[in-house]
């Protein structure tokens, strides 16, 4: 125990540190536990923020990394993920994950090679200094089962794979849970096209860990070359349910989950979309797109109280899409609920209400709430004459018409124009 706590001690002392913790309160406290237990003041570096946090590794050179679970931006656990990508020359990096709860520690866990360490809240100076004399010692006094896999990674580096697949199997052998090393074996079998074996090495390190990230990861990149797309959904619905969402990986399984016609899964993608502090666009089309096509699917299969969630989630966190308002609109105007239909116009900003999009939702909703033919025709046509071209809307216009006795050939103007537009969708 001595020569771990001078390991520290040493360690503390000759390198800089970095704490990332959105609490003030706990920021302070991290930093002034550091330095009693043997860092520099000058050397600890702190932010709330995980792009700061980036900023700072790449201008300082850091050799030890708190960092709470969530921080502004994004997670702790992503955060070290990018830092390793970024440094991968400085193999005494560690990093150090601050959990609340036992599920962020069940990460911490499984995100071996990642995650060096973890501190659980609420901690005491005492446990801080055992978790980094442990942490730290690894790094500088590496085990048997690491020194075998940093040979293993070198020698896939320089392409001996069977060299690195000995080492492998040897690192195996000398540990009780030698997931990572499986890991390493799944990625060689992939290398040389021996899918099945990658398969079985990626679910037996997962049956040392069932949530090992590396493992997981392994498994769904397997699935997606293979264009098994079923089967790497799951995997994917597993990684989203375990760990920390950002939006990149939110983005991949809202896309796979339509692609493999999971509906029922979306409204829990939205509800962790919420959640993110950064929604780039990208992701907020994905997740109203995964909305209204789940929404579509549950009216088909009279699930109107689900397709409705569906489409208020849209309301709430898409309302800036007009297209997607109209496609609302158009879908419960066509499935008969005008009235609920009406309540989506008042998404439309003030500003959009003489566009295109909010005025052929207008027209629908007043066709399905019953207007009279007259109004219906007249307004039809006005909007036909501005150009705007809908085959919703157009098709009320003709059978409007045809009940309001136009001459037949005025009639089969309209029609033949829907059928030249849209041949797939016949005109009344």
């Amino acid at each position: 125990m001595n020569d771990k706590k001078k390991v520290l001690e040493k360690f503390l002392k000759d390198n800089r540190v970095l704490i990332v913790d959105k609490n003030p309160g706990s920021r302070n406290r991290l930093i002034k536990i550091i330095c009693d237990l043997g860092a520099k003041l000058k050397y600890v570096h702190a932010t709330s923020r995980f792009a700061e946090a980036v900023e700072i590794v790449e201008t300082e050179k850091i050799s030890l990394i708190l960092s709470d679970y969530f921080v502004e931006g994004g997670s702790g656990f992503d955060l070290f993920k990018i830092l390793r990508g970024k440094k991968p020359e400085n193999k005494n990096m560690c990093f150090v994950l601050v959990t609340s709860n036992i599920s962020q520690t069940a990460v911490a866990k499984a995100a071996e090679e990642d995650v060096d360490s973890f501190i659980v809240k609420p901690y005491t100076i005492e446990a801080i200094q055992e978790y980094l004399m442990e942490a730290v010692f690894e790094k500088v006094q590496p085990s048997e089962y690491s020194i075998k896999i940093d040979q293993a990674k070198n020698l896939m580096m320089e392409g001996e794979l069977e060299k690195a697949l000995l080492v492998l199997r040897d690192a195996v052998a000398s540990s009780k849970k030698p997931a990572l090393a499986l890991f390493y074996i799944g990625q060689i079998e992939y290398m040389r096209n021996m899918t099945s074996k990658a398969q079985q090495a990626y679910d037996e390190g997962l049956s040392y860990n069932r949530i090992h990230f590396k493992c997981l990861f392994g498994l769904y990149d397997l699935y997606m070359r293979e264009k098994k797309h079923k089967n790497a959904y799951k995997v994917a619905k597993r990684i989203t349910k375990y760990f920390p969402a950002n939006p990149e990986r939110l983005t991949q399984v809202i896309r796979l989950a339509i692609q493999t016609e999971n509906f029922q899964d979306m409204q829990n993608y939205y509800e962790v979309f919420t959640t993110l502090e950064e929604r780039p666009p990208i992701l907020t089309n994905y997740i109203g797109a995964g909305l209204y096509v789940s929404g579509k699917h549950f009216i088909k299969h009279d699930k109107y109280e689900e397709a409705i969630r569906c489409f208020e989630s849209i309301a709430v966190s898409c309302s800036e899409s007009t297209k997607l308002i109209r496609g609302i609109i158009t879908v419960l105007c066509e499935s008969n609920h005008a009235t609920d239909a009406e309540k989506f116009l008042q998404r439309f900003s003030s500003g959009s209400r003489d566009q295109e999009d909010y005025l052929v939702c207008e027209y629908l909703v007043w066709a399905g709430r019953g207007a009279g033919l007259p109004f219906l025709v007249k307004n039809g046509l006005e909007l036909y004459n501005k150009n705007i071209r809908d085959v919703f809307c157009m098709k009320t216009l003709v059978k409007a018409m045809e009940q309001s006795g136009y001459k037949q050939e005025k009639i089969d103007e309209f029609r033949n124009e829907i059928n030249i537009l849209w041949p797939e969708e016949p005109a009344v």
